[in-house]
Order: C-alpha cells, then structure tokens, then sequence
C-alpha cells in the first residue's frame, strides 16, 4: 500500500452520519424493557423486534438493484428522515398497541435502506487495499452506539421515561440526515448501467452464497443476543444491561483497531474461523452468567468474536464483487445477516418461554457453529480466480 494512500474526506462523513443514524436505531434494543413493563411477553416481544427485521429483508431485492443504478446517498438522506419521524410516532403509541407492529414495519424498512446504503458507500471509497481496515472503521461508527445509546438511553428512561428516549431518538435521527447532506457520493455510484451483465450478476459465484448462508446463521446467535439480553439480565438479579452493552462494544473496537487490517495481509478465512469460535462461545456463556462482573467477562468475549466477524466477512464478499454488483452483494451480506437476526427474535422467543434462556443461549451458540461449518464447506477462491470465471462466463454469452 502506497505511503500516500488514505481514506477519503467524504469516507469519514459517510461514517459520522452512521454513527449518529445507529445512535437513533440502537436506542431501541431497550425497547423490549419497555415491552417487558408494560407486561408483554417474551414470545410477543421477540415478534415485535423481529417485524422490523423481515420488513427489512422484503425491500433488500428491490434496494439491491436500485443501488446499483441511484444516488446512493438519497437512500441515506431518506432513511433518516423516517427514521427520526417514526421515533417520534412512538409518543403517540398508548401502551402496548398492535400499531407497535407498523412502527416496526416502517422502522426495518427505513433502517435497511439507510445502513446498506451507507455501507455500500464506505465500501466504495475505501481504497482496495485499506478495505479491510476501512470496513472495521466503519463499523466501529456502529459499535460505539451499542455502548453509548443503550447505557444513555437507560439514564433517560430511568430519570423521565420512555416517551423522552423516543424523543432523543428522534432528534438523532435528523442530525444523521445533517450529515448525510454533506456526502458526495463517487462519480460511480449508482452509474454502473454500462457494465456488461455478467458482470452484474452474482448467482454464479457459489463462494458468495455460502458465505451468505455463514452470515445467516452468524446473525441468529448475534440477533438472540441483542434481543433478549436486556430481559434476560433482569431475570438474572443484574438491575441494568448496560454493562453487557459497554463491555461488548469496547472490545469489539479494539479489536477492530488492533487487528482490522489482519485480513488485509492474512486472508480472510484465516481470522474468521478463530473469530466465529469466540463468538460462539461467549454466546453458550451467557447462559451461565449470574453477576454484573460475569456479564462484563461475556460481554468482553463476545464483542472481540463479532467485532473480528462482522467486517471480516463483509470485506470477503466485497472482495468477490465488482463495480457492476457491488450494491448487490452488500445488500446480500446485509441481508443474509438480518435473516438471521429476524428469524432468532421470532423462534427464540418461544424458546425462552418454554425451555428457558439457557437452552435458548446454547442453541443460538450452536447456530454459530453452523456457520464455522457453511465456511469450511466454501472453496477458498481468490480475488483472481473469481474475475476470471465471470470473465469466461462473459465471452460465453456473448
């Protein structure tokens, strides 16, 4: 990598404006605590989380091709506007109201649109050979909010209620959309028209689906997690959840600072099996933790598993795109993770209330373990190999 080269301006703007939009969205993991007051049930609470994240899935189709033909950054823009307004739809909400649901609907929609944007974008400013480390900065935008939001937000909920945490939320929401103003997206964005469709395409690339189905089963053990985690603590004599919160997001950053660019030089398989393994174990430890210090020990364990997994294999599935299909294949990464993350809110739930959370926590780790197998499963193809089969493929029709 060339002495000179470093991120671009607009990459660390893309970045600010996510962090700020994941400020608005990470409020709402305590949203099952205001569920759990208001008497809902762990089945219902993991139906309501888990709307938002099958809404989101039902767009990623039409949001994968679009992004490959738009201004990227309208979907930035867009998304937080209805984000910050949905927020403020919540004061409106008399308890626990079936219209809960919609504002879910409405949040998934609006969040997916928003993030994969976004992350589309930092994708493609990052220069190839910092896209490993790039990627892990940009997901640290991400992670500080799972510390900050959650611990602020219970501050705010505990002192004046959930009716001003929803109006905090909604606030943020527009200063993301302040930021997002002062993006210039790349001359390529959305303009790839030209490019031949083979070139388009990804449903050749077998490697990419397997990869897709790891982020799946990645996203059930993750999505168990940060669902059911603020009740479980409760059940568990630990009064706040945001120890778990804070422990998880600084370990999944500094690890992401001490060893983002790991990948760039050593593969990308080579970080994520050890990765996933952590990450699995954490998970199964959850079950066990009992105190504040154990919840921090987990939550530790847990953050440097998926703060080493999640960029990682975005940057492996980046690397087996090309500018006609980059959109696609982030909403493809972005998508088969929040398959995973939905469909854990909507079985876990039930699991929970009839077997408990510690056989809950020790599948969801198992799910986790599926993953390492989806992986090991994939043929290790590189870069190269990948551009000389679609270029094949190319000839052939034409």
């Amino acid at each position: 990598m060339p002495a000179t080269e470093r991120l671009p301006r607009d990459f660390y703007l893309v970045t600010a404006a996510n962090f700020v939009f994941f400020l608005n969205f990470a409020s709402f993991f305590l949203l099952p605590v205001h569920l759990h007051e208001l008497g809902v049930s762990e089945r219902t609470i993991g139906y309501v989380m888990g709307t938002a994240g099958f809404a989101g899935i039902v767009v990623l189709p039409f949001l994968g091709v679009l992004l490959d033909r738009v201004d990227r950054r309208r979907f930035v823009i867009a998304g937080g506007i209805v984000m910050a307004l949905v927020s403020f739809a919540y004061l409106l909400v008399p308890g626990a109201s079936p219209v809960l649901y919609l504002l879910r609907v409405i949040q998934g929609v609006a969040f997916t649109s928003a993030f994969v944007t976004a992350s589309t974008l930092a994708a493609e400013l990052a220069p190839l050979a910092m896209r490993g480390r790039a990627l892990g900065l940009f997901g640290i935008s991400t992670l500080l909010t799972h510390a900050l939001a959650p611990a602020l937000g219970e501050v705010i909920a505990h002192r004046f209620g959930f009716d001003m945490l929803f109006a905090f939320a909604g606030s943020l929401g527009f200063g993301s959309v302040a930021l997002s103003l002062a993006v210039r997206a790349p001359a390529s964005a959305g303009r790839t028209a030209v490019v031949p469709a083979g070139r388009r395409s990804i449903r050749r690339e077998p490697v990419l689906w397997l990869a897709a189905a790891t982020m799946s089963a990645c996203g059930m053990g993750f999505g168990t997690v940060l669902t059911f985690v603020p009740t479980f603590v409760h059940t568990a004599g630990i009064e706040r959840v945001a120890p778990f919160f804070l422990s998880y997001s600084l370990a999944a950053i500094v690890v992401r600072l001490a060893f983002g660019g790991l990948s760039d030089r050593i593969g990308r398989r080579p970080v994520l099996f050890p990765a996933m393994a952590v990450l699995a174990f954490a998970i199964l430890a959850l079950a066990s933790v009992g105190s504040v210090a154990e919840l921090i020990a987990v939550g530790l364990c847990f953050g440097a598993g998926q703060g080493m997994v999640y960029p990682t294999a975005n940057a492996l599935m980046v690397d087996l795109s090309h500018a006609g299909n980059l959109g696609r294949v982030q909403t493809l990464f972005a998508g088969s993770f929040s398959i995973g993350v939905a469909i854990s809110a909507f079985v876990f739930g039930g699991i929970i209330e009839r077997f408990g959370y510690g056989v809950a926590f020790t599948a969801a780790s198992g799910c986790v373990g599926v993953g390492m197998i989806l992986l090991w499963l994939a043929p290790s193809r590189d870069v190269a190999e990948v551009e000389d089969m679609l270029a094949k493929a190319e000839g052939a029709e034409g």
